[in-house]
């Protein structure tokens, strides 16, 4: 684009025909339609990015004049909705936006979106064309109801329109994230509360309208808000995209399949995965998949302490199931590989462990009884005398091979040279490697620390009861702990402008990154120098000693305290050394990464690559026909956009599934929300939902921000240093975000299902990380 001849800005009531071809698809529908007198919120389209303070002067003149009314404020490139554009994840939208310093932050967080991860060393692997962009500026609407008009039904149930309606603001619509009520011609419906027969005429007059306007079926959000006015936010024609029959069609089909595959009294348990945010990709998964399987490291890790293991299965059976896209471990599944048949069953509440249950001891059962306490006896003991041991034999399994002694730069480029079919080899074995041999260590450390935490309750439970001793390990766990990956953030915070600081981060933590355990997403190798200032407001990690304890002890009984304090350092130990494991670790993960990216430059595969399986990846030849490759991919990914918006618990059974999978049942909307205790501590805010940390600009964050999101990783450790609180919806007590809330001493509270679609943007909230409870205001 030719920069110097367009403006920089234009109100959308005043674009010219020229500057309508610019400005894509979205804003230049919505600033026709306000030209023509539809009912549109103002706003106006920034064409590139102002490179002087003037521009942005003008920019917020422009708004006062307005009025000054919260806006939203989104990123936008031309072509950014057809079937072959894959950067629409890179953008942003940010909400609420209502002073001037925020509006000049969020088109420079907009503008960003794009160059984020192209870097030199990312931009090695694509040759990515410049891309358009543009950052549309538009007023918000304080929605009393919001929804989308289709001017035919997609479902093609009828000829006619539909219209879908939510109470409140509608990106929990669009998300799939609520079901909606629906109205469509001839049929009467339920309606919400407050909702009137003249607001239903309102959005099929407009929409109709707009129909007749384009010349084609058309897709209308729309909001009425406080007052009971319409207002059009959106108009793009209907796709197979927009159909609701689309998603419904993909999730009553992964109803059948887990309803058939799996038996009644299945209970699935996500907190080994905590920190995956969002749905893996083919290749992520199958690697981890596999690692779950007879022979593979957590059976290997299961035997080398004395425990069953997986015995004979079936091939390829794995402990680790995809249950609507996520990754769940089957704890069914997991009761014999402890100690193979035995009156014991797995019980998941507090947190996964075994009790002995009558109804299993039958007379073969009762034979091997002898057996199976003597099995149990023994790892016992061998976990209690020899835990220091194991947990350096844990380590050993990434501290020996050649990847431990190469920095970042070394890592990256090690394969990038190698033929197709040397990269294939070369992938092969680094995975089976990896899912065999490297990840036993991470498995032996999470059993002796499960042991370890295990024996701090059953110690507890004495002196403080039951419920109190469950809180008090919970607290516990991380308190006071200081780990290489707590070195790393400091690091990260002290790099400030320093390009010599951001080289050096980069030759030690290069291999790690947001997201990390997704093999699609960048590492901080890839990306570019984050632009962190030193600020005061910035949390320091603790180094005091842990208060928790020290308040404790004196609790205890005398007899008990000395093991107690042996225990808690046992535990801290272990959480350290798990820490170490998994910063060696991810060096041949991120080596499994550069490598599928090397394999998808040379067949032209592109960031699909991640969307096929190992297997599939294995078999791939230049010569193939790519676009049938990229057509299931493709499928690939529009499937796994519609299992994300069901949002699952941590835990569940078959049975309950049903439950949560009834969207009859309505948003909870309680004041009060409790989850799961992941850092003490009491604090308010106003929330400020994130997706995506590198689309933050931290020097434009208030000093009040309650941090809400789906998951957390290393990579968000910035935000935390800014934050209040923090609330997710997914992380156990031995997550990253607990463990990290507590060493800042910050308030968060986990297992909030739907946090980042039950609380709204700017609304202010009392994080109770005592009681794992948060309020919201009315």
């Amino acid at each position: 684009m030719d920069t110097k001849a367009t403006p920089v800005f234009r109100d959308l009531v005043h674009a010219d025909k020229s500057e309508l071809q610019l400005m894509g698809g979205k804003a230049s529908s919505l600033a026709i339609l306000l030209q023509k007198g539809f009912p549109v919120p103002e706003g106006a389209v920034l064409f590139h990015e102002p490179l002087e303070t003037q521009t942005y002067d003008a920019i917020t003149t422009w708004w006062e004049n307005q009025g000054t009314f919260p806006v939203a404020v989104r990123s936008s490139a031309s072509g950014e909705d057809s079937p072959d554009f894959s950067y629409a994840g890179q953008f942003v939208t940010l909400l609420h936006i209502a002073t001037k310093k925020d509006l000049c932050a969020a088109i420079k967080t907009c503008f960003q979106a794009v160059h984020r991860t192209a870097s030199q060393a990312y931009a090695s692997h694509f040759e990515r064309a410049e891309i358009p962009m543009h950052v549309l500026i538009q007023r918000m609407i304080n929605s009393q109801f919001s929804g989308v008009f289709f001017s035919m039904d997609p479902r093609a149930e009828n000829s006619s329109w539909l219209v879908e309606v939510v109470e409140g603001q509608g990106e929990q619509l669009v998300s799939g994230q609520v079901t909606p009520f629906r109205f469509s011609a001839g049929k009467d419906s339920a309606a919400p509360t407050r909702w009137k027969k003249e607001y239903l005429e309102q959005v099929v007059h407009w929409g109709q309208e707009v129909e007749k306007t384009f010349g084609y079926k058309v897709d209308m959000e729309w909001a009425i808000d406080q007052e009971g006015r319409f207002w059009i936010l959106q108009s793009r024609p209907i796709t197979a995209h927009a159909a609701p029959s689309s998603r419904r069609k993909v999730l009553d089909q992964e109803w059948q399949r887990v309803r058939s595959s799996y038996p009644q009294e299945s209970i699935w348990d996500g907190h080994t995965f905590a920190e995956w945010t969002g749905i893996p990709t083919e290749l992520t998964f199958d690697i981890w998949q596999r690692t779950f399987q007879e022979g593979q490291a957590f059976d290997l890790a299961l035997k080398s302490i004395g425990y069953e293991g997986l015995g004979h299965q079936v091939p390829e059976f794995s402990l680790l199931d995809r249950v609507y896209g996520r990754a769940y471990l089957n704890l069914k599944s997991m009761e014999p590989v402890y100690f193979g048949r035995s009156p014991y069953r797995l019980v998941p509440n507090p947190r996964p462990h075994l009790e002995f249950d009558w109804k299993k001891l039958t007379p073969s059962v009762m034979l091997r009884a002898p057996l199976g306490l003597t099995k149990m006896l023994q790892v016992a003991w061998k976990i209690q005398t020899g835990r220091s041991e194991l947990a350096q034999k844990a380590l050993s399994y990434v501290k020996s091979p050649a990847f431990s002694k190469m920095d970042s730069f070394a890592l990256f480029e090690q394969n990038k040279n190698l033929s197709l079919n040397e990269q294939q080899k070369k992938l092969k074995e680094l995975c089976e490697a990896f899912s065999k041999d490297y990840l036993q260590g991470t498995f032996l450390i999470t059993l002796l620390i499960e042991s370890t935490t295990q024996g701090l309750f059953a110690l507890l439970e004495k002196d403080l009861g039951k419920e109190r001793a469950s809180e008090t390990v919970h607290l516990l766990t991380g308190e006071g702990l200081q780990t290489v990956a707590s070195r790393m953030y400091q690091e990260l915070s002290q790099i400030e402008d320093s390009d010599e600081k951001w080289q050096s981060f980069l030759s030690r933590y290069g291999h790690r990154g947001v997201g990390e355990l997704e093999l699609s997403h960048p590492r901080w190798l890839e990306t570019a120098k984050p632009h962190l200032k030193k600020s005061k407001s910035v949390r320091a990690l603790s180094s005091e000693g842990s208060k928790i304890f020290d308040e404790l002890l004196p609790q205890l009984s005398t007899i008990r305290r000395p093991v107690f304090k042996q225990e808690w350092q046992d535990l801290q130990k272990l959480m350290q050394v798990r820490e170490e494991i998994k910063m060696e670790l991810m060096k041949p993960y991120a080596q499994i990464r550069w490598l599928a990216l090397a394999i998808a430059e040379k067949v032209k595969l592109g960031a699909d690559i991640f969307w096929f399986k190992l297997d599939e990846v294995l078999s791939l030849r230049d010569t193939q026909n790519l676009e049938s490759l990229q057509t299931l991919a493709r499928e690939r990914k529009q499937t796994a956009h519609h299992l994300k918006s069901v949002d699952l618990p941590m835990l569940f059974s078959l049975q309950e599934l049903r439950d949560v999978l009834d969207e009859t049942k309505p948003q909870d909307n309680s004041l009060v929300l409790t989850g799961v205790s992941l850092s003490p501590g009491v604090a308010s805010g106003v929330v400020h939902i994130v997706n995506d940390p590198d689309q933050e600009d931290l020097e434009a964050w208030p000093d009040n921000y309650v941090l809400v999101t789906e998951a957390t990783d290393p990579g968000w450790t910035p935000l935390f240093q800014r934050a209040r609180a923090v609330i997710v919806a997914r992380g156990g007590v031995l997550s990253h975000c607990a463990i990290v809330a507590r060493e800042m001493g910050l308030p968060a509270v986990g297992e909030i299902r739907g946090a980042s679609q039950i609380f709204k943007e700017g609304e202010r909230v009392w994080v109770d990380g005592n009681h794992g409870s948060v309020r919201r205001n009315n």
